[in-house]
């Protein structure tokens, strides 16, 4: 964890238990609602359950981003923390996915509930505490308060203020001053948090305005302020540019098949991609290094570096900053170091692979439906 506010007192078993959830996390922001939590005053629903969220819009195939969040919920299950995947359906269809067909929506959402479970080794699912839930978008509008929730949430808020979380859904400031929807987006998202009863909200480090938005509702109306974590962006396989955009264009997206690793590639697809794959020598932040830290060493605790006999030993690496240093000294050549990740991030993929070629119904139904295979 690179970033807390960390109360001034804290109890060593919560703190110990924080530390645990959040092991793989860049940034935590307002911890002090769940540490009060987790030293005994009431969840937001009103007991002595943490609720985490996080909403995602059914919109395609799975990648490397979605191994991250897994991550993250399997260390929040272990230390009893009921966490709830909300499949957002209809701010998939705001956001125009699938030309607003509810029906190939549906279908994306129940693909994304199946390969959560597999990542997750098919955890123990319902309303308690180190249980799974998986809620859409639609049962949670079904009702007049999360409207009243959602004007709420946009009282007080002005237009410029809702244009400057639009990079949530991937899209520019002004990208959307003829369709008057995307401006509720945000307002729904905030609603989602508050009607669920949350007091973890997460996502990736892309998602942070939107939960800054959140906070500032809740200050207006003196609502319970989740904290709020976000996860690594991966970046795509072709890189980007000097320095690191706040919209986030460079992350690894499912809408460039050639740019991203999906989580039931084979190894052979794998290895291709990664051949193309950018590694800059000596930048921690290149695609192929990001890669390495945040999917492969936490699952694998290791890479192992096996060049072609004429151009030297194999190697085994249990340090991400000495494994890109040996790169950066020519101690290991960068497409070994490229070889190297893509056999580790096979291993880490194949439950996902395998489950997938036994049971492809959904996966087929989802390439169908974008197109892809």
């Amino acid at each position: 964890m690179t970033s807390r506010e960390t109360p001034n007192v804290l109890d060593p078993e919560v703190s110990a238990s924080i530390d645990k959830m959040f092991a793989n996390v860049e940034e935590v922001v307002g911890l002090d609602h769940l540490s009060g939590v987790l030293s005994g005053s009431d969840s937001h629903g009103g007991d002595s359950t943490v609720r985490a969220y996080i909403g995602l819009e059914p919109s395609g195939k799975a990648h490397l981003g979605w191994v991250i969040l897994a991550e993250t919920i399997r260390n929040m299950l272990s230390e009893g923390v009921n966490v709830l995947i909300l499949l957002a359906d209809w701010h998939a269809w705001v956001n125009d996915k699938f030309g607003r067909d509810m029906e190939k929506i549906s279908i994306a959402g129940q693909y994304m509930s199946e390969v959560f479970r597999v990542l997750l080794n098919f955890p123990e699912e319902g309303d308690g505490p180190g249980q799974l839930r998986f809620v859409s978008a639609s049962e949670i509008m079904d009702s007049g308060a999360y409207w009243e929730r959602v004007l709420r949430c946009s009282k007080g808020m002005s237009l410029n203020r809702a244009r400057r979380t639009f990079s949530i859904m991937g899209r520019s400031e002004d990208s959307s001053d003829d369709d008057l929807s995307a401006f509720f987006y945000p307002a729904m998202q905030a609603a989602d948090i508050f009607e669920l009863k949350i007091d973890i909200a997460f996502g990736g480090m892309d998602q942070r305005k939107a939960h800054m938005y959140m906070r500032e509702v809740a200050d207006r109306n003196n609502w319970t302020k989740a904290t709020c974590i976000h996860t690594p962006m991966i970046s795509g396989l072709k890189g980007h540019g000097a320095g690191r955009m706040d919209s986030f264009d460079h992350k690894m997206s499912k809408s460039d098949p050639n740019n991203a690793i999906f989580v039931h590639d084979t190894a052979k697809q794998i290895e291709k991609k990664f051949r193309k794959a950018f590694l800059e020598v000596g930048n921690p932040e290149s695609p192929v290094f990001e890669i390495a830290k945040h999917i492969v060493m936490p699952h694998n605790h290791k890479l192992v570096v096996e060049p072609k006999p004429e151009f030297g030993n194999p190697s085994t690496w249990n340090d991400i900053d000495s494994f890109i240093e040996a790169v950066a000294s020519d101690e290991i050549h960068p497409f070994d170091a490229k070889m190297a990740v893509a056999r580790g991030l096979t291993e880490v993929l194949s439950p996902v692979v395998k489950h997938f070629e036994e049971n492809s119904g959904l996966l087929d139904a989802v390439n169908d439906i974008t197109g892809s295979q």
